[in-house]
């Protein structure tokens, strides 16, 4: 359409004309617009233009400014609170350099607007990956913006959407976001995480008062984590590492599988804990008869503790050789199966994992007896559980 002159009816062909007929006619609010309008273009062989800003006409979208080739263009800024959100400026392209960076969305009209979409990073052909833009939340009823997407060169960032845990590493121009939904079972208040060592003797401490919880505290102390043991008895020194020892544990002696069972839910589960280690079956082994039932009866003492303490993370341990070695046959038939106790509870989402105290053990970490581990034997102990458990203690 040409617009034209009232009174002269002929076209006005420049915009210095177009402004001297809107003052005229008293439109200086369209005037205003017009210029608003307007755009810079970038340079078609130097350095990028940069983007112009989005107009702030109702129910309009602010133009995005497009980089010019060479050097990278700045993104073009969002159009402003009154109408729709404006769109971000895309970065410039490059061949060997870095892209610009993305520019971000503008702000959510008043009302129902959506908020502003974060702008895509520029790619590049060998270059750095441009970052990514960050959306303004939009006021009344508009929606939350999303995270920037992560600029795709080679080992770029993943974005970090808003509201969500950072994006994750990528390889080789990938990028991935999201957040990383561990699993933690101790508080992240700064109270002490709460253990239960379950078993018999071997968690009591026969030879060695304490048994393997003195090592487990001193490493926890020693990495600045808070930890404290739950149960209804008590054994062990009083201080450990400079700090008063939690002598709290369920360990009974000359107890098997089934007894432990009977632990829970009273006295075993009175204070709720937050992890459990499970050492069951040296008295199993020697027993007259039941040898080919106790990877059954194992997991329905597991199903149990799982029934009682769902949030808790149960680590389910192979348990410690014997000097006698049809005993030690016997042990490694046992042994063989917990893996598939804990997979089957583990695949039916239940917080089950399995630590190792049988490799690695040597005949001289057994004390005289032949069944109880020395210091040495309980050191090992410890240092198993610690390094199965350490990345869930705050």
């Amino acid at each position: 359409m040409t617009l034209t002159s009232r009174s002269t009816k002929k076209p006005l062909t420049s915009l210095g004309t177009w402004r001297s007929a809107l003052a005229g006619l008293g439109l200086s609010a369209l005037l205003s617009q017009v210029g608003a309008c307007s755009q810079p273009a970038g340079d078609d062989t130097q350095t990028g233009g940069t983007g112009g800003t989005g107009v702030p006409m109702a129910g309009s979208t602010g133009v995005a400014g497009k980089g010019g080739s060479g050097q990278a263009g700045t993104g073009g800024s969002g159009g402003s609170v009154g109408g729709s959100a404006g769109q971000p400026g895309a970065g410039g392209s490059a061949t060997g350099g870095s892209p610009g960076a993305g520019r971000s969305g503008g702000g959510a009209g008043a009302g129902a607007s959506a908020g502003g979409s974060s702008a895509a990073g520029g790619s590049s052909a060998g270059g750095q990956a441009g970052s990514a833009g960050t959306g303004v939340a939009g006021s009344g009823a508009g929606a939350p913006p999303s995270g920037g997407a992560g600029g795709r060169g080679a080992g770029g960032r993943g974005g970090a959407g808003s509201g969500g845990a950072a994006g994750a590493m990528a390889g080789a121009g990938g990028s991935a976001g999201g957040g990383s939904g561990d699993y933690r079972p101790c508080p992240t208040s700064g109270d002490p995480c709460k253990i239960l060592p379950l078993g018999d003797s071997i968690t009591w401490g026969i030879q060695y008062d304490g048994a393997y919880r003195v090592e487990l505290f001193t490493k926890a102390v020693a990495d600045n984590k808070k930890i404290t043991f739950t149960g209804s008895l008590s054994n062990g020194p009083s201080m450990v590492a400079g700090q008063t020892f939690p002598k709290a544990n369920e360990g009974h002696s000359g107890w098997t599988i089934d007894q432990d069972a009977g632990l829970i839910p009273s006295p075993a589960l009175m204070t709720l804990p937050n992890i459990v280690l499970l050492h069951i079956g040296t008295n199993d082994i020697y027993a007259s008869s039941g040898q080919s039932t106790m990877p059954d009866r194992l997991g329905k003492l597991v199903d149990k503790i799982i029934a009682g303490a769902p949030d808790a993370l149960i680590v389910v341990a192979k348990i410690t050789p014997l000097s006698n070695s049809s005993w030690n046959t016997t042990i490694k038939t046992y042994n063989d199966a917990i893996p598939g106790v804990v997979k089957t509870r583990a695949d039916a989402g239940k917080h089950v994992i399995n630590a190792d105290m049988n490799t690695g053990f040597t005949s001289g970490m057994l004390s005289s007896d032949g069944v109880h581990p020395n210091k040495s034997g309980y050191d090992f102990m410890g240092d198993q559980w610690y390094s199965v458990i350490k990345s869930y203690l705050p």
